[in-house]
């Protein structure tokens, strides 16, 4: 199983990224708010992370503020596609997340209990 983790970063506002680890680096989007459960939240697909931040705590790099990690553990896909469904395990408030795309390109995660 690969690696996940949700970190509260507070550059260059407060927003909290989410990781999930692809190869030699990590997929990232940028939630708008709090992660929780059965509540979709916008998010931005961002450059891919450097693996170390799946377990990494303390200042980022060029002044891009400091980053806590608020979840991790691991994930296996369920269903690949234009709506990616993944399996956590480590998280006691989800069990599965959801990756959805409007028709206008906006993006939304979803974190369900099953």
């Amino acid at each position: 199983m690969q690696r996940f983790c949700i970190l509260r970063h507070d550059f260059p506002f407060w927003h909290w990224d989410f990781l999930l680890e692809a190869g030699n680096h990590a997929e990232c989007w940028r939630l708008l708010r709090e992660p929780c459960g059965n509540e979709p939240i916008a998010a931005e697909h961002l450059p891919p992370h450097r693996l170390l931040y799946l377990e990494y705590e303390g200042p980022v790099s060029n002044d891009r503020g400091t980053v806590r990690r608020f979840a991790w553990g691991t994930y296996k896909i369920i269903e690949p596609g234009p709506h990616l469904y993944i399996e956590l395990t480590g998280l006691n408030w989800a069990q599965q997340a959801c990756l959805t795309e409007t028709r206008d390109g906006r993006l939304f995660w979803s974190f369900d209990t099953k």
